[in-house]
């Protein structure tokens, strides 16, 4: 295969590549929107904590776009400095996506205590000041979309003397969630994290896919091309150009050993020009 038919071959594999990127960038974005929206609805009941891996994750997907600005461009140039300039970024970048990754697990191995602290607050807050009856309050929201009652359960109203409120009734049967929301609060949060985990790793390990192309036609563009008349563009090997010195008779007569070994040209001889005398005329 000629270079030329090399290169246009591997510069469409980095578009198909950039294009990939580009999905997976995308696939991060709608993720981490979607989770931090989720999150940030209930946020204030574990006190505004844990939003950071979805922020990160919808920050991952902005740099990826970015990045496929940047193969795509350097690839329809031709441009050597800018594609070895995406390949180390786009290293750089699986690495983070994989510390991502084990961010957010560790987060969800250590989220237990400071989210039932921040629970048991909120909760404790929400009957102090007898918002049960209230139906905008986040517990009651809390309660009616997650179908539990309480921090722990039902009992943490028995002192309330109003009962139990309106959010804790299964709408359908009239029945009393019995569920804790600190339980299934902090396992939905726990699955979030897990969620932002998973697409990380899926993510790093689809944009390594095309790495070898976007090194390969790097490499490629390195050797230099001889166009023909014929307009085939072929590889040609650059030899290191020497010094030219000045000739002499001495060195003509006896070339140097790096010298090129043909005998030398000879000179054609040179017959010089002779002029006719003038003859002048006396009168």
């Amino acid at each position: 295969m000629r270079l030329s038919a090399r290169i246009k071959c591997f510069k469409y594999l980095v578009y198909a590549y950039v294009i990939l990127i580009s999905i997976c960038g995308g696939a991060q974005l709608l993720i981490g929107a979607f989770l931090l929206w989720t999150h940030k609805q209930y946020a204030p009941i574990v006190k505004n904590q844990f939003w950071e891996p979805f922020a990160v994750l919808i920050g991952l997907g902005v740099i990826s776009q970015a990045l496929c600005y940047l193969g795509w461009t350097s690839a329809s140039r031709k441009h050597r400095c800018y594609l070895g300039l995406f390949c180390a970024l786009l290293v750089l970048f699986i690495v983070i996506l994989f510390l991502v990754s084990g961010w957010a697990v560790a987060t969800k191995a250590h989220l237990i205590v400071p989210a039932e602290l921040a629970i048991e607050t909120t909760f404790t807050e929400f009957l102090a000041r007898d918002d049960t009856n209230d139906q905008t309050h986040i517990w009651n929201r809390l309660q009616r979309d997650f179908r539990c009652c309480g921090y722990n359960g039902i009992h943490d109203y028995k002192k309330n003397k109003q009962g139990f409120p309106w959010s804790c009734y299964d709408p359908i049967d009239t029945n009393v969630f019995s569920t804790g929301c600190m339980h299934v609060f902090v396992k939905s949060i726990e699955m979030n994290m897990i969620r932002v985990a998973v697409v990380a790793v899926a993510s790093a390990l689809i944009q390594s896919l095309g790495i070898f192309c976007v090194i390969q036609l790097t490499m490629l563009l390195k050797r230099p091309t001889l166009m023909l008349p014929n307009g085939d563009n072929h590889s040609v090997r650059v030899k290191r150009t020497r010094e030219l010195a000045p000739l002499s008779p001495a060195t003509i007569g006896n070339p140097t050993p790096h010298s090129s070994t043909k005998p030398p040209i000879p000179l054609k001889p040179v017959v010089p020009r002779v002029d006719q005398p003038v003859m002048k005329s006396s009168h």
